[in-house]
């Protein structure tokens, strides 16, 4: 495995209704290592993360702010 490897996680995320939203999830994707592209009316995000994290722990971050995610 190449150093640095990334992979593509996607979510479905129920419970975002404005930027700010956006933004906590963003940055709650951010501490794990991950980027998210973030889409508030598809209610989804795209996210870009090293090869070693576990999708679930994206879930569980997004989840402990109050939200409902789960993979797709």
């Amino acid at each position: 495995m190449l150093f640095g490897a990334k992979k593509t996680v996607n979510l479905k995320i129920e419970g975002m209704h404005c930027e700010h939203c956006v933004a906590r999830v963003v940055n709650a994707i951010k501490t794990l290592g991950g980027k998210a592209d973030v889409d508030l009316k598809l209610g989804r995000a795209a996210v870009t993360a090293p090869k070693d994290l576990d999708p679930q722990a994206l879930v569980d971050a997004v989840n402990a702010l109050g939200f409902k995610a789960n993979l797709l």
